[in-house]
């Protein structure tokens, strides 16, 4: 189970980093931004793939980080909320959305979906590691 642990924290990472630089086109995608500026401003996106580089970081040592690990899934929880509300509260208009871009839209879509997978991943490793 640890080799698939140790993989599956690499690939958040990889999902977060080159996840943020593709929909963002590297940052240069302003639709993004403008579409949730408290959360994907340039800012946001670098602290993203900031978490991605942590979540790589710890991918080998997972098994001696349980507390950091229980702090990725809070965090991963944190962007599923946004999600929620983006859609629930916010209610953008998706068939505008995707006139404008679909590439914009596809990230806005799945971003709450792979936050809560691999959040339930961290969630799965803290539960086997916690002391």
């Amino acid at each position: 189970m640890k080799q698939y642990l140790t993989f599956g924290f690499v690939l958040a990472g990889l999902a977060n980093i080159f996840g943020v630089l593709g929909f963002s086109l590297g940052f240069q995608n302003e639709l993004l931004t403008s579409y949730y500026p408290q959360i994907f401003s340039h800012f946001g996106l670098g602290m993203i793939i900031l978490w991605g580089m942590a979540y790589i970081s710890v991918s080998t040592e997972h098994p001696r980080a349980s507390r950091l690990i229980f702090v990725f899934f809070i965090e991963k929880m944190v962007y599923v909320g946004t999600a929620v509300y983006f859609w629930f509260v916010m209610k953008p208009d998706i068939a505008v959305m995707w006139n404008e871009s679909i590439l914009t839209t596809i990230f806005m879509v799945i971003y709450g979906l792979n936050d809560l997978l691999f959040g339930l991943m961290f969630l799965y490793a803290w539960l086997q590691y916690r002391k």
